[in-house]
């Protein structure tokens, strides 16, 4: 009992009631009093801080390190390096009109000013409110008709630019096209509504693509999209990680409804209508919540033997209170252990994985690397010729961040040694 104890106090769910009960206790068969032992207290504390702060953190540690050993020893063994594993392509047009409007699309100016054009979409957003006069909502209206039109011009320059396959290829552009139709069918509703209920609806709905135009914000800047870039890796490999949490709690749903299904429902109990075990909806809900840790070691404790059986159960004559079991013990410290320890910290190792993929090692080649030499490479060749003067070259590969240029922390003259090197 000591070590459940401890166990709990490490989870940090009800320590604080088991602290005070601990420091009022006054020894076997006597009642408590009153902060009898206050000292008491700094086992508990250091125990938190040597367990709960550092030992469960370097297991979680330990976690990561492991999934990401395992992650790259596949590299390994193919003696590939992450570039060679996942190579980035990039689509420039041979067609010479195309290649203007790949040109343009590409181009800082375009950039910037699509970027302005959100900033102000947003602005408009931002102004609308409650009550507001009807030549204020008239105004709204006419731009979000010019916001839409804007935005499907550039819709369209990259579909000249990219035509319908490469067009499609990119995530992001086909979060544009899905935002830019969905404008545009807001607009033709709004217009032609008759303002009954079920319009209404429709306009709401309609409306939220306005808001989503907002999320193309996170598509602009190098960081924002670094973080993007981690974030969609992540996915890649979270659904593995989801497939094993839903494994984890199937099995243990199960097991609970055949083992704790006929503990009765009280409310004065954790086993209420609520949470319970007799349904494999309920003992799912009810898993979820352990694994959160809220309450769990209550719910343990509710289910352990000499509880109340449920009405509706089949138990025979006098054996009303002999639901339950000592396997409660075993079943939910393992499953929080599994869950909050071990299988949730998947999640971080996943996304710390790639971040750390994406940060710390230089010579990983990002779609946000492509973006920064195609920028500053156009300052440097603005009619698109493909070659740039040879006194450039340095200065071109200092303002260039690693893996493709020197960085601009790198003095100008080991970049310019440096580029000999590799002219050489």
């Amino acid at each position: 009992m000591g070590m459940m104890a401890l166990f709990t106090v490490s989870t940090f769910e009800g320590w604080p009631a088991l602290l005070y009960k601990a420091i009022d206790a006054n020894g076997e068969n006597t009642g408590p009093i009153y902060n009898y032992r206050v000292e008491i207290s700094i086992f508990f504390i250091v125990y938190i801080i040597i367990i709960a702060f550092f030992m469960m953190n370097i297991f979680v540690g330990f976690v990561i390190i492991t999934f990401r050993e395992q992650g790259e020893q596949e590299y390994k063994n193919c003696e590939l390096d992450k570039n060679q594993a996942q190579p980035l392509k990039l689509y420039i047009p041979k067609n010479p009109v195309q290649y203007k409007f790949w040109s343009i699309i590409n181009s800082s100016v375009f950039e910037y000013v699509m970027f302005l054009l959100i900033l102000l979409n947003t602005v408009t957003l931002a102004v609308q409110h409650y009550e507001q006069s009807k030549n204020f909502s008239h105004v709204m209206d006419i731009l979000n008709m010019v916001f839409t039109g804007l935005f499907t011009v550039e819709m369209l320059l990259k579909l000249l630019a990219l035509r319908l396959r490469h067009y499609f290829m990119d995530a992001w552009n086909s979060f544009d096209a899905l935002i830019v139709v969905g404008s545009v069918v807001d607009i033709v509703v709004t217009e032609f509504s008759s303002g009954e209920d079920s319009s209404r609806v429709s306009i709401t709905f309609f409306r939220l693509f306005r808001v989503m135009r907002l999320v193309k914000l996170l598509s602009k800047g190098e960081g924002i999209r670094t973080l993007l870039w981690t974030f969609i890796k992540s996915l890649q490999a979270l659904p593995y990680v989801a497939l094993l949490i839903a494994l984890i709690f199937f099995i243990y749903a199960v097991v609970g409804m055949q083992t704790f299904g006929k503990v009765a429902m009280q409310d004065y109990t954790q086993i209420n209508r609520n949470n319970n075990f007799q349904t494999f909806p309920q003992a799912v809900l009810l898993l979820f919540r352990c694994a959160t840790g809220e309450a769990w070691q209550e719910i343990m404790l509710a289910s352990l033997p000499g509880k109340r059986c449920d009405p509706e159960s089949d138990f025979e004559p006098g054996e009303e209170f002999s639901c339950g079991s000592s396997f409660a013990i075993v079943y939910f410290i393992s499953f929080f252990m599994l869950c909050a320890f071990l299988i949730i910290n998947l999640f971080v190792a996943v996304i710390m994985d790639n971040f750390d993929y994406l940060t710390r090692d230089w010579s990983i080649l990002g779609p946000h690397h492509l973006d920064e030499f195609k920028r500053i490479w156009s300052e440097y060749d603005p009619e698109a010729k493909g070659r740039i003067k040879h006194l450039d070259v340095v200065a071109l590969l200092r303002r260039i961040q690693p893996p493709l240029g020197f960085g601009k922390l790198c003095p100008h003259r080991v970049a310019s040694s440096r580029s000999d090197e590799h002219a050489s």
